[in-house]
């Protein structure tokens, strides 16, 4: 019997022990025949059906906490209870999958290239649980006048938290280190801008870095949340072995080695144009949960 069934054994006997010895002893006697140990004397935990009841109890109330954590997972209006992958994952806006994955030449075949494992997994799809620290921001102007003990603070702005997110990657295979060299080749081709020659040919010239999405933990969690990636760190460590990968970009042959594995740190940063928050967003409509479809947090 466990601790706690023996000092809720112990507690109860003593209250009733005390209340049993103000009973005529022929009454007390027939109540321990039917309750042995109950009230004082030889305890018999297999004959005593209160103890049991308490027991049986516990073991409905460990079954209830587990079936708690069963979760249907639902994926939108109408979907019913269809799981759904809600792994962290950072990719492109539709209109500009084409685009950011990949290039036509001019016959109009689509070259191989380095991206093609991210646009099979529909973006940057975290391998593991990473770490993020919500830390939001509340700017208040602070009056504080001569003399005056207690300053007074009139509301400015407010700011959305920033995503610092870290995890590990790791590479077992050469499949997944193709994915890992992929996902490297992202972050640098997403930070940079169009700028050049080859921009002012193409027309592209002055457009900046790429407003991605950033998805992760469901429908109150960040859905469908534009970001822009601010910085990045990936970790070359020297304790790991390096995988070669082999590409092949405008038909010739490339070899690139990536680490077994690594710690990459994207600093991501809450995006909204001005029309959209002018005219989507709405208090109400986010302290009722409604507003997270629009990629508000």
């Amino acid at each position: 019997m466990s601790k706690f069934f023996k000092s809720v054994n112990g507690f109860l006997n003593n209250k009733i022990g005390k209340e049993m010895g103000k009973l005529d002893p022929r009454i007390s006697g027939l109540i321990g025949n039917f309750f042995p140990g109950l009230g004082g004397g030889l305890e018999n935990y297999g004959d005593n059906s209160f103890l049991s009841a308490i027991e049986n109890s516990a073991e409905d109330l460990r079954n209830n906490v587990a079936n708690a954590g069963i979760v249907s997972a639902r994926s939108g209006k109408g979907r019913g209870t269809e799981s759904y992958d809600w792994r962290a994952r950072l990719r492109p806006k539709d209109m500009g999958i084409a685009q950011f994955y990949g290039r036509q030449n001019t016959d109009g075949v689509t070259d191989a290239y380095l991206m093609d494992p991210l646009k099979k997994m529909g973006g940057m799809v975290w391998q593991t649980t990473p770490q993020i620290y919500l830390a939001g921001q509340v700017d208040y102007n602070e009056h504080l006048g001569h003399g005056m003990n207690y300053p007074v603070y009139t509301y400015n702005n407010s700011r959305p938290p920033p995503l610092p997110v870290t995890a590990e990657f790791y590479a077992n295979d050469v499949y997944e280190a193709q994915y890992l060299l992929a996902v490297i080749h992202f972050i640098r081709t997403c930070t940079k801008s169009y700028f050049g020659e080859s921009a002012i040919s193409s027309g592209q010239y002055g457009t900046p870095p790429p407003v991605l999405l950033f998805e992760y933990m469901g429908d109150h969690g960040f859905n469908k949340v534009p970001v822009i990636m601010r910085s990045y760190s990936i970790e070359l460590p020297d304790s790991v072995d390096y995988i070669p990968v082999v590409s092949v970009v405008g038909g010739e042959e490339q070899t690139t080695f990536v680490p077994t594995r690594t710690n990459i740190m994207v600093d991501l940063a809450p995006a909204y144009t001005p029309k959209k928050v002018r005219e989507k967003f709405d208090l109400d409509a986010f302290r009722a949960g409604s507003l997270y479809k629009d990629g508000f947090m």
